[in-house]
Formats: structure tokens, sequence, C-alpha cells
């Protein structure tokens, strides 16, 4: 009886918010955000730092579609190539700008090209479809090389030993530009504008899917509200101003302010400020996947350099943060640094022993671009299947050690044999003799970090990686993004290690800890079942979804446990409306309901879902089966 009374709480409570869950009331572009006060009045008193953020990237993360900021190719009004398709864009007298592209019924369309996004590097347009979504179109312009390609090669590799091959995509595919897995509202907005809010379309399925306090990512976004602050000042209030500042924040808080946006993550709670836990809030992308990460934490693709600095010792032990080398205001300096990235003062200003006697270290002369730090500790990395790089912000020692199932370039060979962005005085050499050189000058070589080291085993498949796995995950001096790294990679050994994932449930992080969930899903007995149930009722949000998700893997543990799948609903409930704009959220929450016999939950978790993605078959026909069945 008891086990059907909570699944009855558990489902009434879910139907009655569902009766009342209702599209938010549009807001009119001016209006206030209670706390907010806007940039334009920062402007008052901050002049100097509002003219520099005026320039920055951050000022021109997501902007209006212009003759100012669109390419010459799209003002001339031509059509480019972007293999495997063509886009032909003109100019409305109106003045909007369209993009003629295939659509999603195989058929050459006009879209409304309404906003680019980025200047330096890659930049890429956005379509603010007829229904009122955003979708990313799929010609994208690779800045410096002046090269049209098609976004489709960035966002799916071919896999295995095929990385850089891009799969064919058809018109109608939920992955075609017009799907949800290239929707700007779903995946993008959040981090390109200020107040970011989810919004349900209206009732016939159009309108906008977001309203924002501003594009770009404004001063409030990195400060706090600001209402308060102009207040205290003129007020004269005596106390603590409360606006936040970045130097004022502990080590991890000050990370967390950048991190929000410069990490490739999954938003497991909304409401972030800065000052918060940015892990309570994100569930970051870790060291386990070959198609974006080596075990170093080194870029294969473009995830926002957040877990690479992460893992990095200059920020584990050196407390090292970002606006250490950048400033988020603006600079004139490339990325936004403090310095010129050649100047080695950077780094020096920590390594005095080493700008002493530069030569001595770096075997190079000591006017070279081989002696500059960033050359070897900060090569550029090779993303976005060769049409883009990165800095490594792992901030590593070269070394040709390192095995793994792939590993980024190593800097000595980027520099060496050219590879992108690497200095042009350097002489071209092979890999053998740069081997030959390293282990002359570095005779004590330079083994990878331990961690590393049992990271790369465990990727390679190694049959014994598990024990290695559990030194790394029990090295609390270890980066926590490889603490969780180890644990989840456990879980492919879960079977001889079932004492240490239910001990790793119980630990002190809350991400060794959802890892550890997830991890745990491999396994079956009571010992399990009680560790999940634990989970779902965690501090932490994000191991509480973790735990839920976990125990909903394969359906059998819930389908047998009534008690177990009405703790999971409430919990992937609470999941879907922190972040509704997630499509999956839903679709898990329906297919829960549907476990428990609860057709009304179900059919309206399902329909949320297919608000946001207008390609999800197999959901709609489930949507119209139950529809039948209840008669609406």
């Amino acid at each position: 009886m008891r086990s059907l009374s909570l699944l009855a709480a558990a489902l009434a409570g879910f139907l009655a918010w569902a009766a009342v869950s209702a599209p938010p009331r549009a807001r009119a572009g001016d209006e206030p955000i209670r706390g907010y006060v806007g940039e334009a009045v920062c402007t008052n008193c901050h002049a100097e730092a509002h003219a520099a953020w005026t320039g920055s990237s951050h000022a021109h993360t997501f902007e209006p579609a212009t003759t100012m900021n669109m390419p010459p190719s799209v003002v001339a009004e031509e059509t480019v190539a972007h293999a495997p398709g063509t886009t032909a864009y003109r100019r409305e007298p109106s003045g909007r700008f369209i993009a003629r592209t295939l659509g999603d019924d195989g058929k050459e369309t006009d879209f409304h090209l309404s906003h680019v996004v980025g200047r330096m590097r890659v930049r890429m347009f956005v379509a603010t479809m007829p229904d009122g979504r955003q979708q990313v179109l799929p010609a994208m312009l690779e800045v410096p090389k002046d090269a049209w390609f098609d976004y489709t090669k960035l966002i799916f590799g071919g896999g295995g030993t095929e990385w850089d091959k891009a799969p064919v995509v058809k018109p109608g595919d939920g992955s075609f530009w017009t799907g949800v897995v290239r929707s700007w509202d779903l995946r993008c907005a959040r981090c390109h504008v200020s107040g970011y809010e989810a919004r349900r379309p209206q009732p016939d399925g159009t309108g906008p899917r977001y309203r924002h306090r501003a594009l770009g990512v404004d001063c409030e976004s990195c400060h706090g509200p600001g209402a308060a602050h102009v207040a205290f000042r003129e007020e004269k209030r005596e106390g603590k101003d409360p606006i936040v500042r970045y130097r004022d924040l502990a080590h991890d808080r000050a990370l967390g302010m950048c991190l929000q946006c410069h990490m490739e993550s999954e938003v497991v709670k909304t409401g972030f400020l800065p000052g918060d836990d940015i892990w309570e809030f994100r569930d970051p992308t870790l060291l386990i996947d070959p198609e974006r990460v080596d075990p170093s934490g080194r870029s294969l693709e473009l995830i926002y350099d957040g877990l690479p600095f992460s893992s990095s010792r200059c920020v584990k032990e050196g407390k090292l943060t970002c606006v250490s080398c950048h400033d988020p205001h603006g600079s004139p300096h490339a990325s936004q640094m403090k310095l010129p990235p050649e100047d080695n003062a950077q780094c020096t200003r920590c390594h005095e022993e080493i700008a002493t006697d530069i030569k001595a270290h770096t075997f190079h002369a000591p006017d070279s671009t081989g002696s500059q730090c960033v050359s070897c500790h900060m090569p550029f990395l090779t993303i976005e299947r060769g049409h883009g790089v990165v800095a490594d912000h792992s901030i590593s020692t070269p070394t040709f050690a390192l095995r793994s199932d792939r590993v980024a370039q190593n800097a000595c060979v980027w520099c060496h044999q050219h590879g992108l962005n690497a200095p042009t005085d350097a002489p071209k050499l092979d890999e053998a003799a740069l081997k030959k050189a390293h282990a002359e000058w570095y005779p004590s070589g330079v083994p990878p970090k331990a961690w590393v080291e049992g990271i790369a085993a465990a990727r390679r498949g190694d049959a014994n990686a598990h024990v290695s796995l559990l030194r790394v995950a029990n090295d609390k001096s270890a980066p926590k993004v490889a603490r969780a790294s180890a644990v989840e990679l456990l879980g492919r050994h879960a079977a001889k290690v079932p004492l240490a994932l239910l001990a790793f449930a119980k630990d002190e992080d809350s991400l060794v800890r959802r890892r550890a969930m997830t991890s745990l899903a491999k396994l079956e007995g009571e010992a399990v079942n009680k560790a999940l149930r634990a989970g779902l009722s965690d501090p932490s949000m994000a191991v509480r979804t973790a735990a839920a998700r976990a125990a909903l893997d394969g359906w059998k543990r819930v389908q047998a446990d009534v008690t177990l799948l009405a703790e999971v609903i409430a919990v992937l409930e609470a999941d879907a409306r922190e972040v509704p704009e997630d499509d999956m959220r839903w679709f898990l929450l329906g297919a829960a309901c549907g476990l428990a016999g609860d057709d009304r939950g179900s059919l309206y978790a399902y329909e949320r879902q297919a608000e946001l993605d207008p390609y999800a078959g197999n959901v709609r026909k489930e949507i119209e089966r139950l529809r039948k069945k209840l008669g609406k």
C-alpha cells in the first residue's frame, strides 16, 4: 500500500503542476528585470570599462544581421558553396537578409538570416524560422581563410578511425539543420545573450522559444544584478557593496564566473549567479570522450577551454584564474589578453627562475618563437575537423610518452611540421628527429601525470585499467574532473569494483557522486538500489538527476520497484521543470510516466517534447496513440 500511495502522490503532484503550467507572459524588450539595471546605467560610473567592453567579443556574441557585420559575399548577394550544399544570399528592400538553401522538405527555400555569431575565427549565421524558432544555418565561414563549409561536418564526426569524415544528413532527419540538434534556442542562446529564460511557444506552436535581457554578455552577467549596487552608491550606505567583484571571490567561485559559458556542459540547474558554485549548475564534458578531448584534457574539438583549464596544474596548484591572463572587459590583444601572447611575462611572473635563463629551459634561441612560453605549453590545437584552432588551456608540458585512443598533437610536432597557426620560422623536422632532440634535452623525460596515464589506460581498454582508475578516483590531489572521469570510466568495470562505486556514491564532491550514480546503473542488487534511492534525495540537484537517469537505465529496475519509480518520476518532473527547453528531459519524464501507467502525465510530457523537436516522429506517433486512448 505504501508504494502505491507514494506513486499516486508523485503523479498527483505532477498533474497538478501540469494543469497550471502555461506559456509565460511575453515581456517587452525594454521592460526591466527586477534587480537588473542594464549596461547603459553602468556606463554612468564605469565609462572606461564600458568603452573597452563595447569592442570586446563579450559584447558581440550575438548580433542582428546588418551590412556592417555580414561578410562581403553575403552583402554582394553571392551564392556560396559549402559541400554538399550551397546557399544563395540576397537582401530584401526592407533590409532583411535572406539565405536560400535546402529546407527540411529537400527543396530550395528562403529563410530569414536574422543574426550573426562570431567575428575572428568562425562566423555562423542564425535563421529565424516562420514559426519563431531560431536555427543555425548550414553555411559557416572560416574567417582567416575566407572559406565556406557546412556546419554539419563540425558537430558529427565519423567516429572510430574516421574522425574527420562527415556523415550524410538528409533533409527531414532530426540532425538536419532545421532540427533540434541545430536549435539556437535550445543549444546555444543561453551563453550568447544576457538573462536567458526559456519560453514556451504559443498554443498554436508559434512564437519565440526564449526571452532575454540583452544581446551579448553584459556587465551584470559577470557582476550580478546591479540595482542594489546602484542604490548602495547613490544612498552612500555603510557596509559591503553588494556588487560581485572577481577579485573578492574564492578561487573556485571566481573560475565559475567564466566557466558558466566557457565549458562544454549540460545545464542541471538554472539561476546561476556570479559567486555561486558552478559545479552545482553545470555537469561538464569529462576526460572520457575521444571525440572531444584527450586524457590530459587537451582539446580535440571545440569544448570552450573550461575542461582543459580545470585539469591544469596551474589552476590546481598555482591558483591561476581566467582573469590572470585575460581582461573580460576587452583589450587590444588577441583573445582579450592583458599582454600580447608572445610576451613571456604572462608566465614568468610566477616562474621567475626560468626567466633568468630562458635558453637553458627551452634549448631555443631566447628571441625565437621556440622560447615563447605559449609555443610549447599552449600550442594551437586543431579542432572543428581542420577548420579552426584553439590554444591548449591545459597548459601542459610536451611529451611523446602518452598513449591513448586519441592524443592531441604534440607541441613539438605542431611547431616543426607547421601545423595550423604554427610559427613560420621553425625549421621543418620529422617526428623521429624531434623525439631524439627531446630525449637529449630532457633526459629524465616528462612522463604524463599519474591521473592522465590512468584515464588513458581505461580509454585504451586495458583489462586491468580499473586498478589505476581506483587510484585516480581516490587521489584528492587530482583535478576534480579527473576524479569524476575515473569514476565514470569505472562503470566499464563495474562488476569488479561494486564496493568502490558504492563508496564513491557518498563522496564529498558532488561531481564524483553524480558520476558514481551513472556507473551504478551497470549493477543490480538491493545495495545498489539503496544507493540510488539515497542519490534521489541528495542535497545536490545534479546528483538527484543523475540518480534518476541511472535508475531508469534499461527500465527493468523501476519496472520491478514501483516505489523507486515514483521517486524517480518526482525527480524527473523537477528536472524537466528546471530546464524546460531540453527536449530529452521531457522524453524521459514521458517514458517514466508511461511505465507507471499514467497516460495523461505521459501525454503531457511527450507533447512538451514535440513542441521543442518538430521531427520527433516516434514521439508524435505515441502522442496520437495516447490521445486516441484518452479520447482527446
